[in-house]
């Protein structure tokens, strides 16, 4: 596949994101060949830029989620730092922001005011809770979403917690990355329909229904008329570690009965009806168990998986990217070539076939960027502005008080 056009080369997405969910919307678009255009307020940036850890000067959380693209600081607070940003976005394809609601349009940069200068464009918004409803001003990050859309609550339930016990500890943001994985897609149906129509869109993606997503089996049980609970799959302690196996159709338990010595369970009458495996799952599980304590767990996984058992060894992100086939796949990358540098996971939705990934540099530190300020409002006019409207631009990306932004991973 090496060659196959990126496909979406030659689009302009201008980003008004930070912290997670809209800027890895965005380093997806990166990733499959947009220029991104990242916007940072003078003397703040992305609150990611000082996050740890630190290598050569720059934070690795933010050239992770914002490696790919080009890094501009628009003051917008003053008049001049707007007019920029409105040009931006007159030439864009897509706009992507994570403000509040309300927010954007106050500063003459909502959908309906740059929709009637780029009817083309394509919007989108990432919240908290939406742009409409109750809670849609209310601010929100990841815990709280999955506090709220009872994520938790079935995390710990699958654990076996008591009533009255604590909820878990929040510690990766998993609704962050899903509402990107949305927004990603989102945006890509709205330029399909653009492709075959001619019209722009505007996206609402929010954070709350993004992860309800993820509690929808839980959800159907919770309103079934008898009390029901979801299939817990549980870890099997191994000699160095833990091993998971989870057991869904009845040719997966019956390959793991011959891997643990217990073949007969394979004609075992009261096996064989219907929901008998399910309710024998505990004991299937002990089983394992007791095969797999003597064992290493690379020894574990070889076997389960030689006779078609669906297994993993649990791992740590550290062991995560330095594992043979990850690294087969080119699943993370060491950017600029630096054999010390950190590695940065590729862009998964990007696709195998045109996948950029991290490996793609970013943009340079905005005082290099001050020209390309130029050259891409004047892309997005068609033409080359005045030398006071030159000026504006080149005043508006100085980076007097903050320098380091360039999305380098």
């Amino acid at each position: 596949m090496e060659g196959l056009q990126a496909p979406m080369d030659g689009l302009t997405v201008v980003d008004f994101s930070t912290m997670v969910a809209g800027p890895w919307a965005t380093r997806l678009m990166a990733d499959c060949g947009a220029q991104v255009l990242k916007i940072e307020t003078a003397g703040e940036g992305d609150v990611l830029r000082f996050t740890p850890p630190v290598a050569g000067g720059m934070s690795r959380v933010f050239a992770q989620f914002n490696c790919g693209k080009k890094s501009v600081v628009l003051n917008l607070k003053s008049a001049e730092g707007l007019e920029n940003a409105r040009r931006l976005v007159d030439g864009a394809d897509v706009v992507v922001e994570n403000f509040r609601p309300g927010v954007m349009e106050r500063l003459g940069l909502g959908y309906a005011q740059t929709a009637a200068r780029n009817p083309r464009l394509v919007y989108c918004s990432v919240s908290g809770f939406g742009q409409d409803g109750p809670l849609a001003g209310s601010a929100a990050y990841a815990p709280v979403v999955h506090a709220m859309t009872g994520f938790d609550a079935a995390m710990m339930a699958a654990q076996g917690a008591a009533e009255g016990d604590p909820p878990p500890v929040a510690g990766v943001m998993i609704a962050d990355v899903v509402a990107a994985a949305y927004a990603f897609g989102a945006v890509q149906a709205a330029l399909l329909r653009r492709e075959r129509f001619g019209q722009g869109a505007y996206v609402d993606v929010s954070l709350i229904e993004s992860m309800m997503t993820l509690v929808g089996i839980q959800y159907q049980e919770a309103q079934s008329e008898r009390l029901l609970k979801s299939t817990a799959f549980r870890p099997a302690r191994t000699l160095d570690g833990y091993i998971i196996a989870p057991l869904v159709t009845p040719r997966n338990y019956q390959a793991l009965f011959s891997v643990i010595g217990r073949p007969a369970w394979v004609d075992d009458a009261l096996l064989a009806s219907a929901g008998a495996l399910s309710r024998h799952r505990r004991e299937i599980e002990d089983a394992l168990g007791d095969w797999a304590k003597d064992r290493p767990s690379a020894e574990c996984i070889a076997i389960l998986t030689d006779a078609g058992v669906p297994c993993g060894a649990y791992a740590s992100p550290k062991d995560v990217l330095s594992h043979p086939h990850l690294a087969a796949r080119g699943s993370s990358a060491v950017p600029y070539g630096r054999h010390t540098a950190p590695r940065a996971p590729n862009g998964g939705a990007a696709g195998r076939a045109y996948r950029r990934g991290s490996g793609r540099s970013g943009g340079g530190p905005p005082d290099r960027n001050r020209g390309n300020l130029k050259r891409w409002i004047w892309a997005s006019q068609g033409a080359r502005p005045s030398s006071a409207a030159a000026a504006q631009a080149s005043d508006a990306a100085s980076p007097r008080r903050w320098r380091q932004t360039a999305s380098r991973c």
